[in-house]
């Protein structure tokens, strides 16, 4: 038995597949681990491939129920994105295929964990950020970094070298990455910012990526979601598993044609890129949350709601997940997410909006909004005013910034009353 083991974060694509071959060469003991993590591909046949390709384990972990614990509800809850647009699909399923591969080397008495990753994207950071988090004693090898291949050619020319075949193609038009919560698309194409993109065609070079094809059922018109305490438990009235939840959403509006954004992002290593992410069921239950968020929490409540959002996507982009931030993010998100329960019937077209909103903590009130009579006392509000401008009382009127002088010669008049004398008794008045 080689003394050089390594535990490999498997997919089974040309990258993977090279670095198998690469390593085997290099007299690595290859134990292949392929993470399910929702991409619905033939994981055992990819494992098989790995044996035939000289490693000498290959076997499959399933890491859903650990994402729909430990991440998703949080993700919904707070409608996290990254830059307001990218649904963190990629980024969310990268912690725990490394915590299996650490898991696997840790069984094996120690190994050498290996990426396939290269130096452009994110992911080679989220990946060794939790292997240096949970596993700092074992060696990293990435081979993008070390290696002399440069690129897909280069890939095809070196497996046939090693007398390997396969129905690799010399140029591909897209690079793709699934898991239960998004199907992202990049490369070909969508790479040049410039040129115009026809995202018809883009979703038709993936179509054997989707559920029924982008010409099946967009769906119902519409979705009710029941949420508890900020996580979806329910769908137009069936009670599912998160997992089984967001699985439906996913399955039922992929071609729906909101289903998808274009996205310019900034990679946390300074590249830029561009993608099409199609997250049906993220964009859906991003609807729902924030309807039932603004229905039921107050101004300041809300708008920490909302940096908490910007705040944990930013954490799980960075690749940050195994770290103290996300545990205290967390923990602030789950106090303003126990407001959050109720009913949210979203309409999805012509874009999805949310059209009835049932909270159980609502502070919205129809009483106070109408423009009908009711108890709300108009008068309150000049009192309201008046304290809320004080800071702003008699700040001098500058020509330079503001275009003019006041006709009171550039004094503002004071808009604070007079003090009158208190009356004798509370100075607080009893309730009523």
């Amino acid at each position: 038995m080689s003394d050089k083991k390594c535990v490999l974060a498997y997919s089974g694509g040309l990258d993977t597949t090279t670095i198998v071959v690469w390593l085997r060469e290099r007299g690595y003991e290859v134990h292949a681990v392929l993470i399910d993590v929702g991409q619905e591909e033939d994981l055992p046949a990819l494992c098989e491939k790995a044996l035939q390709l000289g490693a000498k384990t290959a076997e499959i972990r399933d890491a859903r129920p650990a994402m729909c614990q430990h991440v998703l509800p949080w993700v919904i809850g707070l409608g996290a994105t990254y830059e307001g647009t990218y649904h963190l699909g990629t980024a969310l399923a990268r912690p725990f295929i490394a915590a299996e591969q650490v898991r696997l080397a840790k069984q094996l008495g120690g190994a050498t964990l290996v990426h396939g990753a290269t130096g452009k994207g994110n992911d080679q950071i989220r990946f060794e950020f939790a292997y240096r988090s949970l596993a700092p004693e074992c060696e990293v090898l990435a081979p993008w970094k070390v290696w002399d291949i440069g690129g897909r050619s280069d890939m095809i020319a070196y497996l046939r070298k090693h007398g390997i075949e396969g129905d690799y193609a010399l140029t591909k038009d897209f690079s793709l990455d699934e898991n239960l919560w998004h199907l992202s698309v990049e490369g070909g194409p969508l790479e040049d910012p410039s040129a115009t993109v026809r995202i018809e065609e883009v979703l038709k070079g993936v179509n054997d990526r989707f559920a029924g094809g982008v010409n099946g059922s967009h769906g119902e018109l519409t979705a009710t979601i029941t949420f508890e305490q900020g996580v979806p438990v329910a769908y137009n009235g069936e009670r599912l598993s998160l997992l089984e939840l967001v699985a439906t959403l996913n399955h039922e509006y992929r071609s729906a044609p909101w289903a998808w954004d274009l996205v310019i992002e900034n990679r946390f290593t300074g590249v830029k890129s561009r993608g099409l992410y199609i997250n049906p069921a993220a964009k859906l239950l991003h609807v729902a949350i924030d309807a039932l968020a603004r229905t039921s929490l107050n101004k300041p409540t809300y708008d920490q709601y909302v940096e908490l959002g910007k705040q944990y996507g930013a954490m799980l982009y960075r690749g940050e997940f195994f770290s103290d931030q996300r545990v205290m993010l967390q923990a602030a998100a789950t106090a303003a997410m126990q407001h959050l329960s109720g009913d949210v019937t979203v309409h999805l077209e012509p874009v999805p909006y949310a059209a009835t909103i049932n909270a159980d903590a609502a502070i919205f009130s129809k009483n106070v909004a109408t423009f009908e009579k009711s108890d709300f006392s108009h008068q309150d509000a000049a009192g309201f005013i008046r304290l809320t401008w004080m800071t702003s009382i008699g700040k001098p009127f500058a020509e330079e910034t503001h275009g003019g002088t006041l006709e009171t010669g550039g004094k503002p008049a004071s808009g604070v009353r007079k003090a009158k004398s208190v009356p004798g008794g509370r100075l607080v008045p009893a309730a009523v």
